[in-house]
Order: structure tokens, then sequence, then C-alpha cells
């Protein structure tokens, strides 16, 4: 389905918790609107990391390209920052083919420093400054505290959406703790600071027990695949480098059990225990995030409701 109508400075995101099913939701959409789809996930950037970071198939990424796939190899280090970089060169470059970014996954502190604009250095706001800006957010409306930002700096208000209150409130926040306009602020912290026109959606259980039999799932089906092997293999093949992502839920408790540290069941109640905590945590950070729409996955027509209208405003 090619929309008429994009603005080339929109990007898509899709948020979730481990196992919500995000990935099969962002191809559904991609065929639909013909978007670009970019992952957003520590371990899926590694090659080799392949079952137990749930990374889509080789036939599935041949129909479906995946950016930021597949693009270190299992020994090479990276950072937040490298790969906000490497993300705003993506989104570029999905731009230049006028076709819409849709960023996926689930590695939140990412998708902080991109909704950041990659201001991951700059000093932490006062929580002083945070309340009497949220009291100004209890106060007034948005579109008055996008005018009151548009008053002290325009610079800063014509980067941002009328509509993005996740951005509105960062600049006031900067302003407040500064005390100058946000754009002198943020050219000294960063000369690579990007905003967009953002969509942020979060797509959110139905409740406990269904992300608790998802993840179960899910692990049944990796042990199915040879989870197992994939570990073994990867410490074989490299067992004189350090991996970093073998560090990670899933390939650390794998790496116990093949060491004789635990047993086959404790391996198995690690992972899930481990797993149910991230997907906690990343449900309280989703909930707090602000500028975002919360659907659940099997809201499907909402959600592509939305995404149409948002493509075409």
């Amino acid at each position: 389905m090619m929309l008429q109508k994009r603005s080339m400075n929109k990007v898509l995101s899709i948020m979730g918790p481990t196992a919500s099913g995000k990935t099969d939701l962002a191809i559904r959409l991609s065929e639909k609107f013909n978007l670009e789809i970019i992952s957003i996930d520590s371990v899926m950037l590694y090659k080799e990391f392949n079952i137990g970071s749930a990374k889509p198939n080789k036939n599935t990424l041949l129909k479906f390209p995946h950016k930021m796939v597949d693009i270190l190899e299992p020994y090479e280090k990276y950072s937040v920052a490298l790969f906000y970089n490497e993300l705003i060169n993506q989104i570029k470059i999905a731009h230049d083919l006028k076709k819409t970014p849709i960023l996926v996954g689930g590695s939140m502190m990412y998708f902080k420093t991109f909704f950041s604009g990659g201001l991951s250095k700059l000093n932490d706001i006062s929580i002083e400054t945070k309340k009497y800006v949220n009291s100004m957010f209890e106060s007034h409306s948005l579109k008055y505290l996008y005018n009151y930002l548009k008053d002290i700096d325009p610079e800063s208000a014509r980067k941002i959406h009328p509509n993005d209150i996740y951005r509105i409130q960062r600049m006031l926040e900067i302003f407040f703790s500064n005390n100058e306009k946000p754009s002198i602020t943020l050219k000294k912290c960063s000369k690579n600071v990007q905003y967009f026109n953002n969509l942020n959606l979060s797509i959110l259980p139905i409740n406990r027990k269904s992300i608790h039999k998802n993840i179960e799932k899910r692990f049944n089906i990796m042990i199915n695949d040879g989870l197992i092997d994939e570990v073994s293999f990867l410490l074989k093949k490299y067992v004189d480098l350090k991996l970093p992502a073998m560090s990670t839920i899933g390939y650390k408790e794998v790496n116990k059990y093949l060491s004789g540290s635990i047993g086959l069941n404790d391996m198995k109640e690690e992972i899930l225990s481990a797993t149910r905590q991230l997907a906690k945590r990343q449900i309280t950070w989703l909930r707090h995030l602000d500028s975002t729409t919360v659907y659940s996955f099997i809201d499907y027509d909402n959600i592509e409701s939305r995404i149409e209208f948002f493509l075409t405003e």
C-alpha cells in the first residue's frame, strides 16, 4: 500500500516487552505501508547470535530486510553512541528512498537516546526542575507550552512537532536548568542532535499471565531450534575472545549450563525468571513514557488506522 502524502522527517516506533510480537507486527505493517524496518535490539546487532536473540530467520530477512541486524562480528564492542549515529544514518537513508522508517525492538536505552535526540551526555535534570516543569503541564495546555517554548527559543520549537509532549517537556527542562535557550545548550552538548516527527506506539500485553505464557512458549521454541547448540558453537569458535552478547539473557544461562555450573532445569528457570523480570522493567518504562499510544497486539485494526493517519497527515 503506497500512501500519497508523506513528510520525510517522520519516524514510526513500535515498542513493547520481550515476546510481545513486535517483530511480527512490524513485518505486517511494513508490507502494508512500504516501511523500512530498523531493528532496535542490542543482541540482533551481532552476527551468529540468532536463536537466543529471537532474530528473524534468513528467509524472513531476505523477504523483509531489517536494518541494524547482523552488522557486528560476535567479538566487537559497541556503545549507545555508536548505535545512535548509525540509527540516524539509516533513518536518513530511508527518507532518501522516500520510505518511512519503522523502529522496532525492546532495547529501551537505545529508544531513550533516540527520543532525547542523542543527548545522553547532557547533564541530568534536577528533581526540582522536573517537578516544576511537570506542574506546568498540569496547569496549562500542550498548545500553550509549545507557544511558550516558541517564545523563548524559536529555533528549538521549529524542530519539534507541536504535539510532541516528550520533546517540548525536555526543552523546557533544559531551559530552566541552564537559564539559556535550549538550542544554545544543545549546541554545546552535541553537534549531532537530530529530531524527527515521531509516532510512538507501545504494544503491551493484556495481562501478566499472557506475557508469561508467551515468554515460556518462545523459550521452548528456542530450545527446540537449537539454542544450546548455538551457544556451544559460539564458545568453541571464539574460545579466546570475549563476546559481549554472551552476557545477555538466555546466552549467559546456557553458558553456565554448558560449563556444568547449573543443571538443565535450573537453566530453564533462570532464563524464564530473568526474561519475566526484563519484561516487567520494559512495561514499567513504557507506561511512564510520554507521547506514546498504547495498544494490545490483538488491536491490529486500530494500530493500522493510527499509522495510516500518521503517514498521510
